[in-house]
């Protein structure tokens, strides 16, 4: 039986979308997160329905549309429906001097249609896959094994991800980000499960993390779902005075040691609806390459020690979810309420039966239920690096 926040989400949908949208939750747990069905994002929305669909994100913290296969959907459409949740940013690996760009050293170059990565994927099984329209855009991430796989190759095992939410480290974080599933991995070799599970090298993570913190961040899916950890219900869930006193900590972000940064909120309200979460980076690190994060009055190893038991109250099973993913789905999630990682998974494979293709799209700011978006132009220079605006005609489609 359909709980009440999915029973009036479904009428909702259905008075702005017809009769044969519903709604579902996506665990038995009744956890984050709703399955859309009958719902056609290939159609442009009108200002009532990007409000309807901005809301539902706030609400749930996840959405699945399902089976937009079935209506010749595009990249392009991903890319007009981004935009109603923030200001799409470009990706650097889209560029072949994004480097040199950022030193100020040439002007900025997109990749040549032969080192695009659309078109190296395609190189992999040429007569079984090649990527949709639009995956050349400068806003598309492809998710992907089939760069530099094929026929010949030897298979080759990753370990998963940092638990981390997208760009938190600049002064405007990304607010939402999302996929469009191509194709997903259907071969089951190891024990009914598509990989073995592979652990990160040594280092990867501060030698000091207890142990249950480490079991708890290494309990990844293992058949290429993407994992996600609930931060507004596990802010909700900590007693009333802690509450509080998570609400005054500030936390200084730089992306790279010795910067001075800047200090942000470790609690983020969302501005509709109120909602609160633990937005702000919940551990002392992202990977090798960004500077840890440290709390406002206590040394670099007290604010691992503040982050670490926040990471791990966080990934307690009864805040996580883990997303399996179905071809011709559109997901989208807030990065404000909540973490996700990607899982140990084949980075190189030799039948396409073993591919995992999805366009990612992530966005900046606030949302806009009317196209096209009216971000002024100093805010796109000071925030969406390299500067990119969706061109109107994509937006304009549908």
């Amino acid at each position: 039986m359909l709980d009440t926040k999915t029973i009036r989400a479904e009428k909702a949908l259905q008075a702005l979308f017809g009769a044969s949208v519903e709604v579902t939750c996506l665990s038995a747990e009744d956890k984050m997160g709703r399955r859309v069905t009958g719902l056609n994002l290939r159609q442009a929305l009108t200002e009532s329905q990007a409000k309807l669909l901005v809301s539902l994100l706030d609400e749930f913290s996840l959405l699945t549309f399902a089976a937009q296969n079935r209506v010749d959907f595009s990249v392009t459409d991903l890319e007009r429906l981004a935009n109603h949740f923030g200001a799409p940013i470009p990706h650097p690996k889209n560029y072949a001097n994004y480097m040199a760009y950022q030193r100020q050293e040439a002007s900025l170059m997109l990749k040549s249609l032969s080192e695009q990565t659309a078109t190296r994927c395609g190189n992999a099984f040429p007569e079984v896959i090649t990527c949709l329209e639009g995956a050349d855009s400068p806003a598309v991430y492809l998710v992907n094994n089939l760069v530099d796989s094929g026929w010949a190759k030897k298979e080759r095992v990753s370990s998963g991800l940092h638990w981390h939410t997208d760009i938190e480290f600049e002064r405007v974080p990304l607010s939402t980000s999302m996929f469009y599933v191509q194709t997903v991995p259907r071969t089951r070799d190891h024990a009914e499960q598509w990989v073995p599970n592979q652990l990160p090298e040594a280092g990867f993570y501060h030698p000091a993390s207890s142990p249950e913190l480490m079991a708890r961040r290494l309990d990844l899916p293992l058949n290429g779902e993407t994992a996600y950890a609930d931060s507004a219900a596990a802010f909700a869930d900590l007693p009333r005075d802690q509450q509080l006193e998570l609400l005054k900590v500030q936390v200084r972000r730089r992306l790279k040691v010795g910067d001075k940064g800047w200090l942000i909120p470790l609690v983020y309200e969302n501005p509709r609806n109120g909602m609160l979460s633990l937005h702000s980076p919940v551990w002392a690190s992202r990977g090798k390459n960004i500077a840890p994060a440290q709390v406002e009055g206590l040394s670099s190893e007290a604010s691992r020690e503040f982050f670490d038991a926040l990471e791990q109250h966080v990934l307690d099973p009864k805040y996580r979810y883990d997303h399996v993913h179905q071809e011709g789905d559109v997901t989208v999630w807030s990065n404000f309420s909540t973490l996700h990682n990607a899982p140990p998974a084949k980075s190189l494979i030799n039948r396409p039966e073993d591919a995992r293709l999805m366009y990612r799209i992530s966005c900046k700011g606030s949302p806009s239920y009317k196209l096209p978006r009216n971000d002024n132009s100093r805010w796109i220079h000071d925030n969406i690096t390299p500067p990119y605006r969706t061109p109107e005609v994509t937006v304009a489609a549908g």
